[in-house]
Order: C-alpha cells, then structure tokens, then sequence
C-alpha cells in the first residue's frame, strides 16, 4: 500500500474527535498504522461533546459477553492511561476512582441481578451479591426498607472525563493524527468506494477510508455515505446537589431500581441523573430544573434521606448517541461500502467502551481481523440480518 504525502490526501479519516474517534485514531498510530491519519471534529472547544459531558464512569456488570469482554480490556487500559499516554515525561491525571459499581436490588430487579452476577462471574468479573447488611456497610446512609441486597463490582469506578479525552488526543498528536478542526458536509463515494470528504468552509480532502465516529451526529454521517444508521441524538442530563453534610465514605457509582444513579464529585458534592424515556429526539443542550425537583429527587432523597434538605447547585445536559435497533454499539466494516467503517450507537457506553473500541478497529483496519477482543456480535450486519443484541443492563 502506497501511503499519501499531498497535504489534502490522508490515507484515513476519522469523522468525530471525542473520546470513540481519539481512541481509534490514538491505537491505530501507536499499534504501526504508517499512514496519515486525519480526525475531523467540528467543534475545537468540546463544549458540547458527549464526552466531557459524561459522568466519566465504567463497569463489567453488562448482561452480554461482548459488553463484558469490551470493558474488562477498557478498564485494564484506563488503569494505565497516565502511563501509556506519557508525553515527553507528562503524564495526565485522569483521577481514576476504582470504587466500584453498586446495583441495588428490590423485589423486582433481584432475580436478574443473580442471574447477572453467575453469567458476569464466569467470564471473570469478580461481582459480588451483597446481603442488605454488607451494602449498609459501604452506604451506611442508605434506606434499606424496600431492598433486598446489592450487586457489587469491586475495581470498576469514574474518572474525569476530560482529561481522559485530552489525553488520548495529546498521544495521538504526539504519534502523527492530524486534528483538523472542521465540520464534514458532504461524503464523496464512487459506487461502492469512498473518495474523500468536503468540509463547511468549502476544503476536499481525499481519502479512500472513512471512520464514522461521530457520536449523535453518526445518523447524519450515514445519511452524506447513502447508509442508513439508526442512532438518533437523546438529550441525558445531570445534576451536581450538596448534602447538608458530607458524607464521610467514598461512594460508588450507585443505581437504584428507579433509575436514579448516584456518585461522589468533587469536594464531597454527589453528582446524580436518571434517563428519561419519554425524552424526546434532538439537539437539546438546554438542562431542566423542574425534572430534577419532579422525578430526581423524590428517588434520591427516598434512597438516602439525608438528602431531603440538599442544595442544587447546578446542571448541564448532554447527548446520547442512542442506538434504536438494540441500543449496543455498531462497530465494524460496512459490509457494502468499501473503506466505510463504523463506531457509533453506544447508548451511553461510549466513553467506557472507548479502550477497547479503538483497539478492535485499529486490528480491523491493519489486520483485517479483530484479535484483542472481538467485536463481530455489534457488526452493522446484525441489523441488515435482523438481528439485536438483547443487553439487560442499560442504565
């Protein structure tokens, strides 16, 4: 393969700079890709990038083996990440908390949290099922009236997502990607070959290999390609309260049976959230306070009564790339389309699947086979086939 050197020319764009797009551009560079790489991110700020809009957190507890096997290569690489994204002897700081992840379980959700942790522990997830009193122990503010116990993932944990994210484009830089900080429009393809990309100020850049890594904008990507993607931008927001008094334990990243999810932020405040089934399709960056006063606390201050009294302090909204065949990732070759290759729909699980994405698609991309963890069940195919990926455990 002859590798270009005309500064319009790369031999791979990814379209989508956040935490997916730099993972793959980052593993490709670092795993001996020689050719030019090039990431398209439209917005230089990340202002309003799924990404640093997260809650930064990961875990093993999926119903699914290709969940499973993604995150446990995905948390052994974030455990590492200040190493392996080491430039010039600077090491990010990416405040990883391994404090766990705890699924408290009632009436309803119990059953399914047992057969979960038997599946999960037999793929080597070291989860727990946790009597009433041992969950106590690590929540001592919990109500415990209608709960039956807890599963409990020891090692999984957040980070800060934005540091995460500036270390990955940091290596990838240091490693030779091209970051050009223009919005893509336009897909040029010949039959079934790609050519290139046009850019909004007007700019051609040709490429035969196309990574659509553009999270809630991966349906418009398609759309530019002729293909039909069924992920839809879903508007997921969070809210940062303070107890009247701080509690004086780590927590873990915490989920009730009513959706409400819970976790320590800085200075001893609790960042929380629940999604909204009813939320409707769109760009909506707006944060809703009635929500929060509605259906957020009732759920939380039920679950931890000491916070009847909190503080709201403020909130911020986000998107999810929301895949609505089965809502798991579609990672893969078209298979189609040459050179158009896909990392997108992750409903939520982007940024903890991002390790292991950028890895399976970079052997794809060199290889022509996933070797580190395959990836072949989340293929575009299944949806052409009619086939989904049933995962029980989507928050």
């Amino acid at each position: 393969m002859g590798f270009s050197t005309h500064p319009q020319t790369f031999d791979l764009m990814i379209i989508g700079g956040g935490v997916i797009g730099s993972s793959i551009a980052y593993h490709l560079a670092n795993d001996g890709f020689d050719g030019r790489i090039a990431v398209f991110e439209k917005d230089p700020t990340y202002e309003k990038a799924s990404t640093v809009l997260s809650v930064g957190g990961i875990r093993r507890q999926f119903s699914t083996e290709v969940n499973i096997r993604i995150c446990q290569y995905s948390l052994s690489f974030y455990r590492e990440f200040s190493e392996r994204m080491e430039v010039d002897g600077e090491r990010p700081e990416i405040d990883f908390k391994p404090r766990g992840y705890l699924f408290l379980g009632n009436e309803k959700n119990w059953p399914l949290l047992m057969n979960h942790q038997v599946f999960q522990r037999s793929l080597g997830v070291e989860t727990q099922l946790l009597t009433l009193e041992e969950t106590l122990r690590i929540i001592p503010d919990l109500y415990p009236g209608d709960l039956i116990g807890s599963s409990f993932s020891p090692g999984d944990g957040y980070m800060d997502p934005h540091s995460t994210l500036q270390g990955f484009i940091k290596k990838a830089k240091h490693l030779g990607v091209n970051y050009l900080y223009q919005e893509v429009v336009e897909i040029f393809r010949e039959g079934n070959r790609l050519e290139g990309v046009r850019t909004k100020n007007g700019t051609k850049y040709l490429s035969s290999l196309i990574v659509n890594a553009a999270g809630p904008y991966a349906g418009e990507v398609g759309k530019m390609v002729g293909v039909e993607i069924p992920v839809v931008p879903v508007r997921r927001m969070v809210y940062l309260v303070r107890p009247p008094r701080p509690f004086e334990y780590d927590l873990p990243l915490t989920i009730d049976p009513s959706g409400v999810y819970f976790l320590h932020e800085t200075g001893r405040q609790i960042l929380t959230g629940k999604s909204r089934k009813d939320e409707p399709i769109g760009f909506n960056f707006s944060w809703d306070r009635q929500y929060f006063q509605e259906e957020i606390w009732p759920s939380l201050a039920h679950r931890l009564p000491l916070l009847n009294e909190l503080r709201l302090i403020s909130g911020w909204a986000g998107l999810y790339e929301v895949n609505q065949w089965d809502f798991n990732g579609i990672i893969g070759k078209h298979p189609e389309i040459k050179g158009f290759f896909m990392a997108v729909g992750f409903s939520g699980h982007g940024f903890q699947q991002a390790p292991a994405v950028g890895k399976a698609l970079s052997e794809l991309i060199r290889l022509g086979r996933y070797e580190t963890v395959d990836v072949t069940p989340l293929g575009y195919e299944r949806i052409l086939e009619g086939r989904k990926v049933l995962e029980e455990e989507v928050i």
